[in-house]
């Protein structure tokens, strides 16, 4: 069953033409959360990721139209996430469903990471904060996190 949800996550179709992800996410709502200047680089047609370079970070979001298969993809995420001990809990307010995600430098990760997927109607979005292994240490922690809720409650708001 979890092999079909990832397969429709794959292969689903752009979630709008107009405007894209890039537009879920104001330039200076992006450099206040990675404290600094920022790039924009589209990630094909389901998705969209701004850079700060000097700080090694990096806000990815990803929209999937996945249909009825929604809700069953947002829990084989879920359930993955939980499995690798990654799930920092289900997220309320947030869409029809959400949860958030941290995951810590350690051993097995070079890198931290935290965010949130979410499902709004037939729409799966993924909105992530990412730091590089030789920078600084700051996106797998709690803290920017919760700094990062009220944009991720923006963003998911904003999708039509």
């Amino acid at each position: 069953m979890k092999r079909v949800a990832w397969v429709v996550l794959l292969f689903a179709p752009a979630a709008f033409a107009a405007g894209g992800v890039c537009e879920l996410v104001k330039p200076d709502e992006a450099a206040a959360i990675l404290g600094g200047p920022v790039s924009s680089i589209p990630v094909g047609t389901l998705g969209c990721s701004y850079g700060n370079r000097a700080r090694g970070l990096r806000l990815t979001v990803t929209v999937m139209a996945a249909g009825t298969m929604a809700r069953q993809t947002w829990e084989g995420m879920r359930s993955s996430a939980s499995s690798a001990k990654w799930l920092a809990g289900d997220e309320r307010g947030m869409g029809t469903a959400a949860y958030a995600q941290l995951i810590r430098r350690n051993s097995e990760s070079s890198a931290g990471k935290c965010g949130f997927v979410a499902i709004k109607g037939g729409k799966l979005v993924q909105m992530f904060i990412s730091d590089s292994a030789e920078k600084e240490d700051v996106a797998g922690k709690k803290e920017m996190l919760d700094r990062f809720r009220p944009l991720a409650h923006k963003i998911v708001e904003r999708l039509p």
